[in-house]
């Protein structure tokens, strides 16, 4: 009789393959990270337009192709009043299904959509299925305005299904005690998004760079209003700004602002663009990264901020807000500033970038701080979560 197979692992994402900002990218490297560590992993994802897949992981994502990650990118349905991912998830199903005549099979994903397929594959014997929490919808009480009817419907889908999925990974600290208290009887990991440590490149060069980076959504709330707000009189210190991120529109009107001020030598901005070009300009030319997200109740307890995640991978000091969520990501490696203050902020910076000495010691943090958080740690915690539910008997 053959052995049996070792765990697998299956992630489902409904996003298009190469589509602009954080969510799919953050899902292709949840896959590689479990490859990368020696468990054959399997990544469901809607197509896109028509490439190679090989060469879009280098080209795009910046990873290299494994042999124990295999993409399925799926054509998604255009009927009317059909949920347009049902084929990709119906197809993994059948996938996850067939891998489980072999072996244990550990699913994850974040879609709302494949909640009630999840609960339904975590009851069979040799499948245990994970929901990836990015927010917090089953308790709707802290929002301090309407909520659309769409919340609602995931309140409830949510508070239905989450009872028989197998596990829940949070990616905040608080969002996990959240989660327990709402559903005390469904086990729960704190997991957060991992770091890609790139090449050790030497500070000095990065310090005389000037710069300061912001990567991630032009939303008011994650810190460009602030940055904003700063870059004036950062270009009064003798440093640039660059913000990467948002759409063509916001991109414009940041330049524009810079243009009417004589500062478009000093502020930049491009729109999202693929994670390999912002790593290489952040490898290249980014002095200190921004993440001054505004002190929310969605930006203190539910988001993970994967901007930071990206200046730590390149070793980058970060300024941020004095908020869990922030400190869940950048620990004792953050230099941590009031929402509100943009003196602070500025002073900051140009201390850390007048002192070579200080410069040089806040890198040598952030690339300690990087090391402790990689995709490939995530992976291995998140394997171990895996295997502990495995040996529950039910």
């Amino acid at each position: 009789m053959a052995a049996p197979e070792a765990m697998r692992v299956v992630w489902i994402n409904k996003g298009k393959w190469r589509s602009s900002g954080p969510i799919v990218n953050v899902g292709v490297h949840n896959a590689h990270s479990f490859a990368s560590i020696g468990v054959q992993s399997d990544l469901f994802v809607s197509a896109g337009e028509s490439t190679e897949t090989e060469r879009d992981l280098s080209d795009f994502y910046s990873l290299e192709a494994h042999a124990d990650l295999k993409i399925h990118r799926m054509q998604r349905a255009k009927s009317w009043g059909m949920d347009e991912s049902s084929p990709l998830y119906r197809e993994a199903r059948r996938h996850i299904m067939q891998l489980a005549k072999k072996g244990p099979v550990a699913v994850f994903t974040r879609e709302s959509g494949f909640l009630m397929h999840l609960a339904w594959l975590s009851r069979l014997p040799n499948i245990r299925g994970f929901y990836e929490l990015h927010d917090l919808y089953a308790d709707l009480s802290y929002h301090q305005h309407a909520v659309p009817f769409t919340f609602h419907r995931r309140k409830w889908v949510e508070k239905l299904l989450l009872p028989f999925v197998s596990g829940l990974v949070c990616i905040t600290r608080d969002q996990k005690k959240i989660y327990q208290g709402l559903f005390p009887g469904v086990p729960a990991v704190y997991s957060p998004l991992g770091t890609k440590p790139f090449p050790v490149t030497d500070p000095e060069v990065k310090r005389r760079a000037r710069t300061v980076f912001y990567v991630g959504h032009m939303h008011g709330t994650k810190g460009v209003a602030f940055l904003s707000k700063s870059a004036i009189a950062l270009a009064q210190s003798g440093i640039r700004t660059e913000f990467w991120g948002g759409g063509e529109k916001d991109a414009r009107r940041i330049t524009d602002t810079a243009r009417q001020a004589g500062l478009q030598e000093w502020i930049s901005a491009v729109s999202f663009q693929p994670p390999t070009k912002m790593h290489e300009a952040l490898a290249e030319r980014a002095s200190l990264g921004v993440v001054m997200l505004a002190d929310t109740f969605y930006n203190r307890h539910l988001t993970c901020p994967v901007k930071a995640l990206d200046y730590l991978s390149h070793g980058v000091p970060a300024l941020g807000t004095d908020i869990p969520s922030v400190r869940d990501v950048l620990a004792d490696a953050g230099h941590y500033i009031r929402e509100d203050s943009t003196d602070a902020f500025v002073a900051k910076a140009v201390a850390l970038l007048d002192d070579p000495s200080a410069y040089a010691r806040a890198v040598a943090e952030s690339r300690a701080r990087c090391a402790e958080i990689t995709w490939q740690k995530r992976a291995e915690g998140l394997c171990d979560f895996a295997k502990q539910r495995f040996s529950v008997l039910r």
